[in-house]
């Protein structure tokens, strides 16, 4: 049952990062960018979970998980704080 709702989550995100870049291609909203990039960052973490927790439970992907939600972060508050301050008007 934990593989399923592992394997779930991998999908929803990876679902959830190719509407958010169609988006993007289709309006060009620069926010739907960055908001795919973390997405596809949080399906590579949902991926690294099934793979540490289900085919290699004797493992320890753990830091490796972390970092990429971190970077998949980062890269979401980076394009939020950029396209703030490029919509602020003057």
């Amino acid at each position: 049952m934990q593989a399923l709702v592992y394997a779930l989550c991998a999908f929803a995100s990876l679902a959830c990062t190719v509407l958010l870049l169609r988006g993007y291609m289709r309006t060009r909203t620069r926010l739907l960018f960055w908001g795919g990039i973390c997405f596809g960052f949080l399906t590579v973490t949902n991926v690294l979970l099934f793979v540490d927790l289900i085919v290699f439970p004797e493992g320890n992907l753990l830091f490796w998980r972390n970092s990429t939600t971190l970077l998949g972060l980062l890269f979401f508050v980076y394009g939020l704080i950029f396209e703030s301050e490029s919509q602020t008007p003057r």
